[in-house]
């Protein structure tokens, strides 16, 4: 019997390690679905913001230096233009409004990782500081689904006037398992939520097939104030916005929330 304990214990952590090396090694393909582009260099908005000749490709709508500027993180099989479907509304009420595709996206060059995300939004978000002129303050950050670990991200280390999350995780791999079983954690903003110093407003529809409604509502409760969480009844993942209301869902980005007591009833 203890011959065959140990061979059971013997078998059972070669099969964790084995899991957790696959799980290493494919992290970035199990993470990542790259959208081939919906759009070409000629597409109105189109702006390459690479550096040393590699093309990081955005699409930036709206007036030159608008009232605010909307810096958005697309989900995965997204790419800079197609996310910006309701957000494009915005520019016609004299917003900026700016997306980029991530390495390995759209019209982007490279191959999908997480440090390459952070590096295609700080890089957004520096353009629209010293080309388009604003300041910090006057940059809303909003992610959606994964984009959500780079909107994390951009706040807690870059100062930003407000942070909208669409469908947001606590990490990456937590989405499926649960709890942190590999040595890697990417997307971890289960520990940078702390450190965003902006009003954030969650939303999450109740009935998430993707990202769990749990993670948004746990994010939620580990981030400062101000903040709101909105639950949407019924929204899966990719109509949380049309269940929501394009109305409603322009407010979060068209009103000023100030203290904490103007965020809603959900703080």
């Amino acid at each position: 019997m203890k011959k065959f304990l140990k061979s059971l214990l013997r078998i059972l952590l070669v099969g964790v390690v084995g899991a957790e090396i696959i799980g290493v090694c494919f992290i970035n393909t199990l993470m990542f679905q790259p959208q081939r582009a919906t759009y070409d260099a000629m597409t109105p908005g189109y702006v390459d913001i690479g550096t040393n000749g590699v093309r990081l490709a955005a699409i930036v709508l709206g007036p030159r230096r608008g009232k605010k500027a909307v810096l958005r993180c697309h989900g995965n099989a997204e790419d800079a233009a197609n996310t910006l479907w309701a957000l494009g509304e915005l520019a016609k009420q004299g917003y900026t409004v700016a997306s980029v595709d991530y390495p390995g996206y759209g019209l982007s060059e490279g191959s999908p990782d997480e440090k390459g995300c952070y590096r295609a939004v700080h890089r957004l978000y520096d353009w629209l500081v010293e080309t388009r002129g604003f300041s910090p303050e006057d940059i809303i950050v909003d992610g959606f689904s994964i984009g959500t670990g780079a909107a994390v991200e951009l706040a807690a280390t870059r100062p930003v006037g407000k942070l909208v999350l669409e469908a947001s995780y606590l990490s990456a791999p937590r989405i499926v398992t649960k709890v942190r079983l590999l040595p890697v954690d990417p997307f971890p903003s289960l520990k940078r939520i702390q450190d965003v110093r902006c009003p954030i407003v969650f939303l999450h529809g109740t009935d998430d097939r993707i990202v769990p409604f749990t993670h948004g509502r746990r994010l939620h409760d580990l981030a400062p104030q101000p903040k709101r969480f909105i639950e949407v009844e019924g929204a899966d993942h990719n109509d949380l916005v049309a269940v929501y209301g394009l109305d409603a869902y322009f407010d979060l980005f068209l009103r000023d929330f100030v203290r904490a007591k103007n965020l809603g009833v959900h703080d």
